[in-house]
């Protein structure tokens, strides 16, 4: 399998074009996020951002490019200058390497939070129970939802049930968390509780990739701003330069309407 410097950058794009029938969703995108940073995308709907997201977690299959985590090729073998896809059992075990959390929040009902949380390490990793449910309890905990643990999903609100996704996806260790738009189903006041347990991972030096329309958490907690605009990647850099003097005319038209 090939793999790259695990050194410098958690997840590399090269060239990535994702088709669906004749509709071209990414075209083109190259990106790379450094360890320990927070990749903030922004851009209006249906510019591709979901996509990206989806194409690094292996959601989707890529029609062109290639990624890696941690300088492992996701997806294929590469031998000879031939691409030969893995197996969907070698594409889960590679999608561990990622922690998905998205718009809604896909608890399991019949669950409650710490069953919701220590699910994956105890099916899918094969962890002890009483590991799984330390891991959960102190992961609920991180995200500020200590004496939750009993409750069901119907039983929170939506920034709790969202947070409790967030300590799903974390008790599987990826090596990068991916968030697409974790605010957007919440209702205004809901809000500032999940962006501040997101903050929070951000000052503990978690890889992140963030698709969001909150600029200003872009502003706050990025250091890496991508712009993205009908499948490409329109402008890229440090998110306080780019929303306070963005250099492309698309950014610019898209900032003055959201700021």
């Amino acid at each position: 399998m090939e793999t790259r410097s695990k050194d410098e950058f958690c997840v590399e794009m090269q060239d990535i074009h994702k088709h669906y029938g004749n509709f071209h969703a990414l075209k083109g995108v190259s990106l790379k996020v450094r360890r320990g940073e927070v990749c903030v995308a922004i851009g209006p709907s249906g510019s591709g951002k979901s996509t990206l997201l989806r194409c690094i977690n292996q959601l989707e299959g890529i029609s062109a490019g290639r990624v890696f985590i941690k300088g492992e090729l996701l997806g294929y073998t590469e031998r000879e200058g031939c691409f030969h896809p893995l197996s969907p059992r070698q594409i889960s075990e590679q999608r561990r390497l990622t922690g998905m959390v998205f718009q809604r929040f896909h608890l399991f009902p019949h669950m409650t939070a710490l069953q919701n949380v220590m699910e994956g390490p105890a099916h899918v990793k094969g962890w002890p129970k009483v590991r799984a449910r330390t891991k959960a309890l102190d992961l609920l905990r991180r995200v500020g939802l200590a004496g939750f643990e009993n409750r069901y999903p119907g039983q929170l609100s939506g920034g709790q049930q969202q947070r409790v996704a967030i300590a799903r996806a974390l008790a599987m260790e990826p090596e990068v968390m991916l968030f697409d738009e974790p605010t957007s189903a919440l209702d205004p006041e809901l809000v500032g509780e999940v962006l501040d347990v997101i903050k929070d991972l951000a000052l503990s030096g978690i890889t992140m990739v963030v698709v969001t329309h909150e600029i200003g958490f872009a502003r706050e907690v990025g250091n890496h701003l991508v712009f993205m605009d009908q499948g490409s990647i329109v402008e890229e850099g440090n998110p306080r330069d780019i929303l306070a003097n963005p250099r492309n005319p698309r950014t610019a038209a898209f900032l003055s309407k959201v700021l």
